[in-house]
C-alpha cells in the first residue's frame, strides 16, 4: 500500500477510535443492558439445548466476531457455545447473534472515507488494499465489545438462567474472532485448590495468572508482591494482611473479599473493582488507579480506555492513601473513617 495513503489511513483509524471511545462511555448503560439481556437469551437456549439432549456440559460461551459478516457490512457478533474441546467439539453451535453496529458505526464511516480518498492517489491504492486495512483494523473496534462483556458479566453470572446452565469445571466466557486471538471475561473452576495455586504463583509468571478464577480462597498473610494479576478473579476471597506490593492487579476483582491490613503499596489498580470489600487499614501508597484513556502519544489510539477504580459500598476506615493516584474513583456508600484519601 502506498506510504502516504497507509499514514493518512493509520491517522484516520485511530481519530475514528477515539470517537468510538467516546461512544462507548456515553452508551455504556443502554449497552450493558442490551448485553445483558442478550446474554439471558443465549442461557435460556443452552439451557433448553441440554434439557432436549442436543448439547453436553458447556465449557466455552464466545461472543465470536467473524470476517465474513465485516466484510458484509453486518455487524453483528454471533454467540457460540462449545464443550470442553473448544473449536474440536463436534456439537459447538451458533446459539445467537448480539448487534454490535452501534459499536461499528465510526468502523463504517472510516471504510467509506478510504474508498473515497484513494482516487487521490492515481491507482497507487486499490478497492483490495483497503478492504486489507479494514480487516485489520477491525479487532481495535471489536475491542469495545470484548470490554462491554467484560465490564457487564458480573451482573449476570449470579442469576438464576446463568445458573441453570450445566457447565464444565473449568468454564470460560470469551470474546475475539473464532478460532484466533479471545479476549476472556470471565472464567470459573470449580477445581481450584489453594495448595497448586500457592505453588504455581511461585513461580512467578508473566500473564499466566490473568484473568484465572481465585474466588473464595483464603490466601491471609501471603506475599503476593509484584504478581501479575490483571483481572483475575478474588471475590470473597480472605486476604486480610496480604502484600499485593508492586503487583499489577489492573481490572482484578476484589468484590465481597476481606483484605483488612492489606497492602497495595505501589499496585497498579486501574479498573480494579472492589465493591463490598473489607479494607479497613489496608495500604494504598502510591498506588495508581487512573481511569480513562491511557497514551503515549496523544494522537495514536492504544486500547480502550479504564474505568475508574470501584469503593462502592466498601470499608475504608483506616486506610492510607498516601501518595496514592487515582482517578476517576468511585467512593459511593463506602466507610471513610479515618482514611486520608
Amino acid at each position: 500500500m502506498n506510504e502516504q495513503f497507509l499514514q493518512y489511513a493509520q491517522n484516520l483509524l485511530s481519530e475514528k477510535l477515539f470517537k468510538t471511545e467516546e461512544l462507548f462511555l456515553g452508551g455504556f448503560s443502554r449497552l450493558s443492558a442490551e448485553f445483558t439481556a442478550n446474554f439471558q437469551q443465549t442461557c435460556e437456549k443452552i439451557s433448553a439445548l441440554q434439557k432436549d439432549g442436543g448439547f453436553d456440559d458447556a465449557a466455552y460461551i464466545e461472543y465470536t466476531l467473524l470476517r465474513t459478516n465485516i466484510i458484509n457490512r453486518n455487524y453483528t457478533a454471533e454467540v457460540r457455545v462449545y464443550g470442553k474441546d473448544r473449536y474440536l467439539c463436534k456439537r459447538q453451535r451458533a446459539v445467537g447473534e448480539f448487534d454490535v453496529s452501534f459499536l461499528f458505526k465510526h468502523f463504517g464511516e472510516l471504510w467509506d472515507e478510504l474508498i473515497e480518498s484513494r482516487r487521490q492517489y492515481a491507482g497507487k491504492v486499490s478497492a483490495v488494499d483497503v478492504k486489507a486495512f479494514m480487516m485489520d483494523a477491525a479487532p481495535k473496534f471489536y475491542s469495545y465489545i470484548a470490554a462491554l462483556c467484560r465490564f457487564s458479566i458480573l451482573g449476570c453470572v449470579e442469576r438464576d438462567y446463568f445458573k441453570a446452565i450445566k457447565k464444565s469445571p473449568r468454564f470460560e466466557i470469551n470474546a475475539g474472532e473464532y478460532m484466533a486471538r479471545t479476549q476472556p471475561a470471565y472464567k470459573e473452576n470449580a477445581e481450584k485448590d489453594r495448595v497448586d495455586i500457592l505453588i504455581w504463583f511461585a513461580d512467578r509468571l508473566d500473564s499466566k495468572y490473568c484473568y484465572e478464577d481465585f474466588s473464595g480462597l483464603d490466601f491471609s498473610g501471603e506475599d503476593f508482591s509484584g504478581l501479575d494479576l490483571r483481572y483475575a478473579d478474588l471475590r470473597n476471597a480472605v486476604l486480610n494482611h496480604i502484600n499485593f506490593a508492586g503487583a499489577n492487579l489492573i481490572g482484578a476483582r476484589f468484590c465481597g473479599a476481606s483484605l483488612e491490613n492489606a497492602d497495595f503499596s505501589g499496585a497498579k489498580l486501574h479498573e480494579a473493582d472492589f465493591s463490598g470489600a473489607n479494607l479497613q487499614k489496608a495500604k494504598f501508597n502510591n498506588a495508581a488507579a487512573n481511569g480513562g484513556l491511557i497514551l503515549t502519544n496523544e494522537k495514536e489510539w492504544q486500547s480502550p480506555g479504564y474505568f475508574g477504580v470501584s469503593f462502592k459500598n466498601s470499608d475504608l476506615r483506616g486506610a492510607d492513601f498516601t501518595g496514592a493516584e487515582f482517578k476517576g474513583a468511585d467512593f459511593t456508600g463506602a466507610l471513610t473513617g479515618g482514611a486520608n484519601i
